[in-house]
Formats: C-alpha cells, structure tokens, sequence
C-alpha cells in the first residue's frame, strides 16, 4: 500500500509524530535548568523554611524521576545535574549535625547519595594439625618413660 503524499503534510496530526516524537524539552540549556533550580532554592528559603528536596526540586522544576534521568544522561546536562545533586547531598550532610531528628537525613543519604552502614569483622583463622604419631607400649618396662 502506497503512503499518501499529504499523510505527514503539516496541520496534519500525523505531522506531529513525524516532526515531536516525544515530549518537548522543558529546558534547552543547562543554564535554564540553573536558573529554575536557584529560583526554588530561593522559593524554599521562603516558604518552606529551606527544606529542600530531590522531589520538591523536581516538582518545582515540572521534571519526573524519569525525566531527571533522562536530561542527565545528555553531556551537556550532566555536569549540571550533578552540581545540584551534590548541594543537596551536602544540605542532608549537614542535617546530620543540626540539633533534631536525624534519620531522614540518614535515609536519604543511604538512599540517594549511596552511603552504607558497613561493619568490619576481622576473623583469623588458624588451622592447626597435631600429630600424636602411633603410641607404642614398653612391654619390659611399663613404668619407664
């Protein structure tokens, strides 16, 4: 079957698939995603009494996981992203010394910023062999060593 010549003409809805097969970016640069990551720094110093999240930070930046994911894994995004990830590693880090609960902070940071709880056991293990050679009978002299 032969496609027609005005399938993906535009004002058709098929020239939507042939011209944005996916959703727009939100940010062209990574000096956009910047800009909108200070702004809800700031907006959180404000209205959230700074506590800042990964998920209000994605929230307020209108990105998913998924999405998040998707713009680090572009060269141009990745340095960027993994600025804005070590801020918040270091608010959680700090956390850690406030005065207050601090399990959310551990949660996170084991969570999200790959810290673990580790124990070391140091074990030595020696392997001893005794050989008691076969034991003979002094039949002359039985008290005699």
């Amino acid at each position: 079957m032969a496609r027609s010549s005005t399938t993906f003409k535009e004002g058709n809805l098929f020239h939507l698939l042939a011209t944005n097969a996916g959703r727009p970016r939100i940010f062209d640069t990574p000096e956009e995603l910047a800009t909108r990551v200070i702004e809800y720094f700031e907006w959180s110093a404000e209205n959230d009494k700074g506590k800042f999240t990964s998920a209000g930070l994605r929230l307020f930046c209108n990105l998913s996981r998924y999405n998040w994911r998707d713009y680090k894994a572009k060269p141009e995004f990745a340095h960027t992203l993994d600025q804005i990830e070590v801020i918040l590693e270091d608010f959680y880090e700090k956390k850690l010394h406030w005065a207050g609960s601090t399990q959310g902070a551990i949660f996170w940071l084991k969570n999200k910023a790959g810290w673990k709880d580790e124990s070391t056991i140091n074990e030595n293990v020696t392997n001893l062999t005794a050989n008691f050679g076969t034991a003979k009978k002094d039949v002359e002299n039985p008290k005699a060593k």
